[in-house]
């Protein structure tokens, strides 16, 4: 895992999409354990897998074109909400006649 506020980044470069792909899966479970990545591609097909893959899986992601460095895409955890389950449970309970 980084330290605190760090960002890894991961050149996808041009690889073949079945290596690309499966970079991605690895990317996406280091962000659901807490870690910050960029990654970076050339193809188009790879940010159109990764966005709706790190949704499922509980990771934020955003894109955009870079002139430079092809697509850069950003992986990031989501912020865990502490104690929702006990507020549901208690706004369920109130409502009971």
């Amino acid at each position: 895992m980084t330290g605190e506020g760090e960002t890894v980044a991961i050149a996808l470069g041009d690889r073949s999409l079945p290596d690309a792909f499966a970079d991605v899966e690895a990317a996406i479970e280091r962000a659901a354990s807490g870690e910050a990545l960029d990654l970076t591609t050339a193809d188009e097909l790879v940010v159109k897998y990764v966005v709706p893959t790190a949704a499922v899986r509980g990771v934020r992601s955003a894109f955009r074109r870079d002139a430079a460095l092809g697509w850069r895409i950003t992986l990031r955890p989501r912020a865990k909400v502490q104690g929702s389950e006990q507020a549901r449970g208690a706004s369920e309970g109130a409502h009971d006649g």
